[in-house]
């Protein structure tokens, strides 16, 4: 599945050479596209939240109104698993969401699109574990949302994750979260 997952994004030099894109519109889009936000997880029932920031290069391939988009986000928090505070998992990440959208035909100051795909996240650090299992290292699950950008600059992104795989090598740690992120 990591395989599966990885290919679109070393397959993306050779669609940003196929569309011969300069290193400028490269350094363009990587910029236009930086975003940080958070996600509310629920982990088997259990809030918890995390932060990431990240950036990513939309290729498009109809129109200039449909797209393909990998990005990477770095990411760390909690998990919690029960309602005390003691208990929890703290991890830093890397994520790479691939999605693929579309632009709607709005005009004007408001730009909005919708997209859906897949998400591999690697943990790359367990910084505490006070779980009685050890924790599964690679995540993914699905992914879908919509962005509004104002003048084409600043924006905001609501998203829903849901978590094909568990977090615990127990089977245990389903999460699914809702993700806000703001777009610089």
């Amino acid at each position: 599945m990591k395989r599966l997952v990885l290919l679109p994004f070393l397959l993306l030099p050779l669609l940003v050479q196929a569309q011969k894109v300069t290193s400028k519109e490269l350094v363009t889009q990587l910029v236009k596209n930086i975003h940080g936000g958070v996600e509310m997880h629920t982990v088997d029932g259990r809030q918890s939240y995390y932060v990431y920031a990240g950036t990513g290069y939309k290729y498009y391939f109809y129109e200039q109104k449909a797209y393909f988009f990998p990005q990477i986000d770095f990411k760390w928090g909690q998990y919690r698993y029960d309602n005390n505070n003691k208990n929890y998992t703290e991890t830093a990440s890397i994520a790479l969401p691939l999605t693929v959208g579309y632009d709607l035909p709005i005009k004007g100051i408001i730009n909005m699109n919708v997209y859906g795909g897949v998400r591999y996240e690697q943990i790359v650090y367990t910084i505490r574990n006070s779980y009685t299992s050890k924790v599964n290292n690679a995540q993914a699950g699905l992914l879908g949302g919509t962005t509004i950008r104002l003048a084409d600059r600043f924006g905001i992104t609501v998203s829903y994750y849901y978590g094909l795989t568990s977090l615990y090598k127990d089977g245990t740690g389903r999460t699914s979260s809702f993700n806000f992120a703001f777009l610089f």
